[in-house]
Parts: C-alpha cells; structure tokens; sequence
C-alpha cells in the first residue's frame, strides 16, 4: 500500500455485502460517487470519479471496485463485477463492463479508508447506461465564390445524432492535406447541434477548392467514426464583379477623333477613295467622336468654301455612323479678341448642322483645344464659353448641345480646374482632358495621369462641381528612328510606324480599361484616319492608314472595334475587384498585372473586356498565356469569348463560349499578347 499525508492518502476497496458474491445486497455508503456508463454494440463501460471534495485528486488506484448491472424492467441485478487493483488518475478509473443493454442501471461501490485512522467510507453511486455519441458534421456554410485577396468565414455544424449522450472532440479545416485554419475544439450535448466558426480563412491561390471540415479525437469515443467529414467547395477567383460599385452611371462612349480636313485639299485623297474609308468608319460603329472646328478656315487655308464644306462632310460621316459627336472650336487666337462675334458664327453653324442639315447627333461642344498650353487666359476662356452659352441658350439649342469644359493638358491643370469650378460651373455639363504616353512608359498614363485627374475631380474640387470626365484626345508615342522623318508620333524599335503595331493598340486598349476603372465617362483616340491638320502635319496616330495604301486597317482599329461591339453608350461601367473600400473610387488596386473593366446594359447585356499588362511590349505572339477566374457572374450563364490578336496579327477572332458555373464563375485562358472581350452580346 502507498503511504500518503494523513490530508490526503486514501484507499478505496470494494464494499462488498457478501465476500463478491452475485446477488449480494448493497451496503450503505456516501452516495458521492460521479458515473458516466456507456454501451453500444461491442460492450459497455463506466467512467467512475471521487469528486476532488473526497479526496479523488490524490487517488492512484481502487483497490476494489463493485458493478451491479440491473437491466431495464428488472428487480434485481443481472450481474455484479468484482475488480482489484483498478489503476486510475486523480480519482477517475474506468472499467470495461462486456454486453451491457441499453438502459441498464448500473451500481458502484467503493471504500474510502484512511491510512492513519484506518477508518473506511464507503462511496457509493448509480447510472443509466446510455447508447456512445455520434458526431456528425452535419453542414458546412462558406460563400460559393470568393476571390483571393478576401479571407473567409467557414461555419461547421457537428451534431450529436444518438441522443443519449455528449462529447468533446476536435475539429479540424483541411485543403486536402493542408490545414487551412487553427483546429478548434467543440462539446455538443446529446441530440444537440453546435456551431462552430474558422474565421479569416485565407484561400490565396485562384482555384475550386474543397474546404472538408473533419472530426477527431472525440471523448468519449463515438459509435460511428465514418461520417466525421463533410466537405464544402469554395470557387476562389483572382476577380470579382461588383454589380453594387458602379463606377459609371451612363457610358459615354468610346471612339476617335475624326479630322475635319479628310474632303479637303490639304490632305487630297484620291476621290474614288473615299467612300471605302467612309465604310471602315461606318463599320467601326463608333460611340463618340470628336471634330475640330476652325475660325481660320480661310487663313489656315485656301478655298474657305472646301474646307468648311469638308468639316460638313465630316459631321455627315460621323452622323451616319451613329456616334455622338462632339464639335471643338480648335483654335482661337482669333476669336478671344472678338468672342461676341466668333462664337455668334460659330452658333450659326452648329445651328444649321442640327436644325437645317439634321445632324441631331451634335451633342457637345468645347470652346480650345488645350487651352492651358496656349496664350489663353483664364479670363478669355471664361467669356468665350459665356459668349457660345448665350448664343446657344438664344437659338433654343442648349439643351440639344451640351458644353464639356476643360480639354486640359497636364501643365498648370490644378490651376485651370480650379477656375473653372469657382467660375465656370454653371456653364459646364462635363470635363475634358487629354493623354499621351511613350509606348516604354505605360506607368505615365495611369498613375500619372489619370489617377491624378480623377484625383482633382472627385476629391479636390467641391461636390457640386464634380462632372462627368472625359478623355477627349489620347495616343501612343514611339521613339525617332535613324533616317526616319522626325515627327510626333514616332516609332516602334525597328522603325515601323508606332500606329501600324500591335503594342500601340495593346495599350490603347489598356489605357481605355484604366480610364473605365477608374470612372472616366468616355475616351476618344487620336484619331481615326489619316489626314493633315495642316501642310506640315506628317504624324500617324490613326486607326486607319494612308489613301495612298488603301486606307489600310491598322491593329488599333481592330482593338477599338472589340471595344466598340460589345459595349454601348449608356451602359453602366461596374467595378472588377480585386479592391478595399478606400481606394476602389480610384479604381482597382494596382496588386495585379491583369487589367479588367466591366459593362452592363439595361437589357441584361454584361461585358467583361481585359488584358494581362506583362504584354505591353510584345509586338509579336508568346508562348505564354495568361489564365483568368472571374466570379460573380450571373450562374451558368453562356459568355460568348472574342480575342484581339491571338494569332498575333492584330485582328479579332472568336475563341468559343464560355460557361459560368452554379456560383457563376467563368475560368479561361488567354494569349499573353491578346486581350479578351467575355460577353453575353451576339458576336459574328
């Protein structure tokens, strides 16, 4: 026998009323006995405890242990075991019983004697034996879609299904092999389900992930371990549509810049040229388009008649091609030394172009062209702007036409935006800016610049003069070439025309998705064809080539054309995330390289268009493509999938369909060197 503190040495014997005999009546004792007796199918135990209160902390064994197993609707005990020596922990032992039926009542007798004193207690207790637990996991709640900079919550319900009795257990979140969250522990009652939450579980790799939320080391043990699992399938996408982010309210549009000087003898195409040009221009179908206006047409050049009768012919091309058109009265050196009557003619003329020759497409107007580059003061501008206002207001077109203000450059633009919100907001219906960037440069454009414009207009100007914000001009530079003529436009690395590559319309592309991104209501590239704006002008920034070739099409327009045939004016401009909500007004944050903007008409139409930057500077194909997840996408919904440049010759092509899954997430590949239109719009 272990000897012990008078305190705390106790040993505990088996009462027994007849010398272990079966049948043997109970003999009285302290009924402070804790018993927990379990069964089920392979036999039945009991977990006997001496409560701290009696001493059971400083007990290493029972020296004798007495089971009376009664069962149900019985009078007397079945069976009785007699145990010696039963090993146990801090007072707790447990015993096996053999077959035990459920219900049966189940007796235990112990004897507490102190050491010193040699005097003995008896300890005594009775239980039901009840059927084990069985956990189950019974459900998993985790959203069907996420994107992988967002953490999710993942909630497990692990029910008790014997109803008898409880358990403690373990629960663990498993990405196959891989625990994804801290294991946490859960005790459900009997016939009890209890929630248990992993929260922030972090899914960083884009991919269907199965999330199995499994239970182990359950105490006591359970009558069934094969239904301790459950698993729950979590799509994890690099993007995310986010219908309720809408960066544009009514798109609108995109399109080029239209010269006015095409008709005329400056630039004198071939005249059996012209109506293949005029069809390449129909057919691109664009949105919006700008023309500039003269007030010099005679002093810039001979024949005044020609060169306006050829600013007509341009609104009449651009009228029937179905864009808005936009007129900019170009230069003003004349008119700001007499506004009053220079904008009174010009009135006049957009006055006929509505009213008498129906070109009710005349939807805007702007007074300079980059005025904040030019001798214009602030104060000229100002009353040059009041002066059209009032002739407008006059002629009962204010309404028709609309007047966007601005057409900044970057020099002194903080300036120029300020004097125009403290000056000018009453005259103005949306601003204007314009954008250029070298083809090696493509940080300028976004950060920049546009960033830093949609900076000006939604945080540093007041509320009440925060407008609509257009891009009215922007191109694509290269670099001079050895034995090349020096002009603005430049050249790609080998001395190709900077215009006739598929770099430049890789990041004109870019740049209007940037520009939707970041809220920009439309965007006008410089320009469409090619022309001359004077004698001089030698620069090839268009979409379509030279007459003296055919008016050939160049990548740019294909790509604007992509652009052009699945979206629509009008539509809304809706947020692609990844984001957080302080930065998303200005647009997604830059932790990718791929760049997506979304679009959704009123009937349902949804555009997703997008490109992976890594291939700003590839003029030719790579072997590499890049691999897209885009969730929150109407479910099993077909997206027809057209590509520019696949094949790398700067064209359209149409890869196939695609289909959205049951959470509505779209998964496909794309040639690093393409971009992609995913569309629910009728592509041919």
């Amino acid at each position: 026998m272990r000897t012990r503190s008078k305190a705390t040495a106790l040993l505990i014997c088996l009462a027994a009323v007849a010398a272990g005999g079966a049948g043997a009546g109970a003999a009285e004792g302290k009924e402070v006995l804790e018993l927990r007796a379990l069964t089920w199918h392979e036999g039945g135990d009991v977990r006997i405890t001496v409560p701290a209160g009696e001493g059971g902390a400083a007990i290493g064994r029972f020296e004798h242990v007495q089971v009376r197993m009664t069962p149900p609707g019985a009078a007397e005990p079945a069976r009785v075991l007699n145990r010696k020596d039963v090993e146990a922990e801090q007072g707790v032992a447990g015993m096996p019983l053999g077959e035990v039926e459920r219900g049966t009542k189940v007796d235990v007798q112990v004897h507490v004697r102190d050491d010193e004193s040699s005097r003995t207690t008896i300890l005594r207790g009775d239980a039901i034996a009840r059927l084990r637990p069985d956990l189950v996991v019974a459900a998993v709640y985790a959203p069907e879609q996420t994107i992988s900079t967002r953490a999710v919550d993942v909630v497990a319900d692990i029910e008790e299904l014997n109803d008898e009795s409880g358990a403690t257990a373990t629960l663990t979140l498993m990405l196959g092999p891989t625990a994804v969250a801290e294991p946490k522990t859960v005790t459900v009652a009997a016939g009890a389900t209890t929630p248990v939450t992993f929260e922030g579980v972090k899914l960083e790799t884009a991919m269907t992930a199965e999330l199995t939320v499994r239970v182990e080391r359950a105490a006591p043990f359970e009558t069934d371990a094969t239904n301790n699992t459950r698993s729950h399938t979590i799509e994890v996408t690099e993007h995310e549509l986010v219908r309720a982010n809408v960066l544009v309210d009514a798109l609108g549009g995109y399109g080029a810049q239209l010269n006015q000087h095409v008709y005329a003898p400056v630039t004198n195409p071939p005249a059996a040229s012209l109506p293949g040009m005029e069809a390449k221009v129909k057919a691109l179908e664009p949105q919006l388009v700008r023309i500039f206006y003269n007030d010099d047409f005679e002093e810039r050049q001979p024949n005044r008649v020609r060169n306006l009768a050829s600013f007509v012919d341009t609104v009449q091309l651009a009228h029937e091609a179905g864009a808005t058109i936009n007129i900019t009265y170009q230069a003003v050196n004349v008119a700001k030394t007499k506004p009053v009557e220079a904008m009174t003619t010009f009135a006049d003329v957009l006055e006929k172009l509505v009213n008498v020759d129906g070109y009710t497409n005349v939807r805007w107007v702007t007074v300079a062209n980059e005025p904040n580059s030019t001798a214009l003061t602030m104060a000229e501008y100002e009353t040059l702007n009041r002066a059209l206002d009032a002739q407008l207001v006059a002629r009962g077109l204010r309404e028709q036409i609309r007047m966007m203000g601005g057409d900044l450059v970057s020099t002194s633009q903080r300036a120029w935006f300020a004097y125009i919100a403290a000056n000018m907001n009453d005259l103005f219906d949306a601003y204007s800016v314009h954008v250029y960037w070298d083809y090696w440069n493509t940080p300028f454009f976004k950060e920049t610049r546009l960033k830093d414009i949609r900076r000006i207009v939604t945080e540093e100007l007041p509320a009440s003069a925060r407008k609509p914000t257009y891009v009215m001009e922007f191109g694509v530079r290269g670099k001079s070439f050895p034995g090349k003529p020096n002009v603005e436009s430049g050249y790609w690395d080998d001395g190709t025309d900077i215009a006739r590559t598929n770099v430049a319309a890789f990041q004109q592309l870019w740049f209007d998705l940037a520009a939707a991104q970041l809220g920009f209501t439309g965007s006008v590239k410089w320009d469409a064809y090619w022309g001359r704006y004077h004698g001089t002008y030698n620069s090839l920034y268009s979409l379509i080539g030279p007459a003296s070739e055919g008016w050939p099409l160049f990548p740019g327009y294909h790509a604007t054309n992509l652009l052009l045939q699945t979206t629509a004016r009008g539509w809304q401009v809706l947020q692609v995330g990844p984001w957080n909500e302080d930065d998303w007004k200005f647009g997604v944050i830059d932790n990718t390289e791929k760049e997506l903007a979304a679009y959704a008409g009123d009937g349902g139409q949804l555009t997703l268009m997008g490109l992976d930057s890594r291939g700003r500077d590839l003029n030719t194909t790579s072997p590499e493509s890049a691999e897209y997840s885009i969730g929150g996408l109407p479910a099993d919904t077909t997206f027809n999938l057209v590509l520019w440049n696949a094949a790398g010759d700067g064209k359209n092509s149409i890869a196939g369909t695609v289909i959205t899954n049951a959470a509505g997430v779209a998964r496909f590949e794309v040639p690093l060197h393409a971009a992609f239109s995913l569309t629910t719009v009728p592509v041919s």
